[in-house]
């Protein structure tokens, strides 16, 4: 069984900041996994995001403007762009794992 509880307000007003980017969010903290998760009433499926970080603040704000739908096209390529330099990066250790394989020989 789900153990969580609806955050209702914050000292740093970051509830309130989150709500103004939209009125339908609201923020639940999981007891099992120790996490805060976004969720928007207006969907059938409320389940937005879990955030990454221990304790809501301004990342959480950040977080959440850039996960939303409106920005899915810049988040995709931006995990492309990021997956391609890690490739870049893997193929170069491996070359250079590679070449000094063959000196040491």
């Amino acid at each position: 069984m789900k153990r969580s509880f609806r955050i209702e307000s914050d000292c740093l007003g970051i509830i309130d900041r989150i709500k103004a980017i939209d009125s339908d969010y609201f923020i639940e903290f999981d007891l099992d996994k120790q996490k805060f998760v976004l969720h928007n009433s207006s969907q059938r499926n409320s389940y937005c995001l879990t955030f990454p970080f221990d304790q809501l603040d301004e990342r959480s704000v950040d977080y959440v403007l850039q996960t939303r739908v409106q920005n899915a096209d810049d988040l995709f390529k931006a995990m492309e762009a990021e997956n391609e330099r890690l490739q870049k990066q893997k193929i170069k250790q491996v070359l250079n794992d590679f070449k000094e394989k063959m000196y040491d020989s």
